[in-house]
């Protein structure tokens, strides 16, 4: 008896054993998808000689054959070689020869001849071409510049007043160009440091504009050295 109900419980367990299916294999990685961590704070600093400041703004100091002058401009970053900007300059215009002397009469200084006091106002639009970004340190950059744009030309009577001939003051606009090269030599990414040489083409036309009588300006361009300093955003 005892081994009759032996022999039936084997069998009974067997059955119920073989008759199981085998589950799946457990996974080597099972990710859990239901909390998602965020860290507070960036993973990965970029130090600051890798950020990149789009815009920037700024002025000129002007040194040139007609004297000294100032200006303003803003640039835009068109991708890492090319720089797009505006820009614009106030300076006087007269001929090279132009010299000053001290009449002991009157205790005035005085230019022989001169007819009119010229002044320019170039409003440019151009592009800076950095060629060398990426072979060269980052605290000297050079680039190649080119642009056009109005100028806007002033006279009024040199024998009036300085003040007096103000209101007498006529306008010319005049459409030139130029081109150049210059460099920036900062490291610091939110500051604008340079130096740069321009050749501007700004032809007058017709019979030109008097700043000493009877001589004429047929070209208001010329070389034009310009600092730069201002900042980036």
């Amino acid at each position: 008896m005892r081994i009759l109900l032996a022999i039936i419980l084997t069998v009974f367990f067997t059955g119920a054993l073989s008759a199981q299916e085998t589950g799946e294999p457990m996974p080597d990685f099972n990710p859990d998808t239901v909390f998602i961590f965020k860290s507070p704070r960036p993973l990965v600093t970029v130090p600051p000689s890798e950020r990149v400041f789009d815009n920037g703004m700024g002025f000129h100091l002007l040194m040139s054959g007609n004297g000294y002058g100032f200006g303003a401009f803003y640039s835009l970053r068109i991708n890492k070689f090319l720089n797009a900007f505006t820009s614009v300059y106030f300076s006087g215009a007269r001929k090279s020869d132009e010299f000053e002397y001290y009449d002991p009469e009157t205790g005035e200084i005085i230019i022989p001849g001169k007819k009119n006091r010229l002044y320019m106002i170039p409003v440019m639009f151009g592009i800076n071409y950095y060629a060398f970004r990426d072979a060269l340190a980052e605290s000297f950059q050079p680039y190649f510049s080119a642009g056009l744009g109005p100028t806007f030309i002033l006279a009024n009577s040199y024998q009036k007043d300085f003040f007096e001939a103000i209101g007498y003051t006529q306008f010319h606009t005049r459409f030139g160009g130029f081109f150049g090269i210059g460099a920036d030599v900062t490291a610091n990414p939110k500051a604008i440091l340079g130096v740069d040489v321009r050749y501007y083409y700004i032809p007058f036309g017709g019979n030109g504009i008097e700043s000493i009588e009877n001589v004429p300006i047929y070209n208001f361009g010329g070389i034009f050295l310009s600092l730069n300093f201002g900042w980036r955003f």
